[in-house]
């Protein structure tokens, strides 16, 4: 593994900038193709994607600033984005206030536009991890297993986190894309898909000793596990048969 792609003089393409262009694309692809089924327009995703893949970056890189503070001696630091990294649930909460910008200017459904853009998380969690891998970062715990992976420079062989999140994803895109044609109501797709990603966090987190900082607790745990506990009371309180009681 290697985390540079190609390098000519001053030129560096690093896999992780790949990565995050390829989530970018096809994230974008994927609410084109989804959004006119649930309503939004072709053109207003188009207008949005701009703002939202710049808060979701902003998000997602003030996540880690925060979850890492000792990390940054000065706030310059914070905006040299090679030092550090970013985080999934600062690029979900940068993100959802593009949509709420959005939703308030244009008079778009919000939670609609919350299930057009979500793919962005599953994708993400399938491409950037590949790029995580290939600067042999974000392993887990030692391991006996034959698919244990020794990243350069870190004590092996380790558990390769990045894959299991790779391969878990991929499973969460299979199980939630056919609730485009099958959604109840608005949210349920954005719902579904950040508790499944909670869930696999909190779980493959299980596998990250090192990084606990509350008992068995790691900081990736502790929003996810908030997002779930959001995440359940949304979908409960507006299934349809919560309505029929409430009716």
């Amino acid at each position: 593994m290697h985390p540079v792609v190609l390098e000519w003089g001053p030129l560096v393409i690093r896999w992780y900038g790949v990565m995050m262009a390829i989530t970018v694309l096809t994230g974008v692809a994927m609410a084109l193709r989804v959004g006119p089924r649930l309503g939004i327009p072709a053109q207003e995703i188009d207008r949005l994607t701009l703002p939202f893949v710049l808060l979701a970056f902003v998000g997602a890189r003030l996540g880690y600033v925060v979850s890492h503070p000792a990390e940054f001696t000065s706030p310059v630091e914070i905006l040299r984005v090679y030092h550090g990294g970013l985080t999934s649930h600062g690029a979900i909460a940068g993100g959802f206030a593009a949509l709420w910008w959005a939703s308030r200017r244009r008079g778009l459904p919000l939670w609609t536009l919350a299930d057009t853009t979500i793919w962005a998380v599953p994708l993400g969690n399938i491409f950037v991890r590949f790029g995580n891998f290939m600067n042999g970062e974000l392993y887990g715990d030692v391991t006996a297993l034959p698919w244990g992976v020794t990243f350069p420079g870190v004590p092996g062989p380790r558990h390769p986190l990045q894959i299991y999140e790779m391969v878990f994803a991929t499973a969460i895109l299979a199980l939630t894309l056919p609730l485009v044609r099958r959604r109840q109501f608005p949210g349920q797709i954005f719902w579904t898909v950040v508790i499944l990603t909670s869930v696999g966090r909190i779980v493959l987190d299980l596998l990250r000793s090192e990084d606990r900082v509350f008992g068995v607790m790691t900081l990736g745990q502790i929003p996810a596990a908030i997002l779930i506990v959001i995440g359940a009371w949304f979908l409960a309180r507006h299934s349809p048969r919560a309505k029929r009681l409430d009716a």
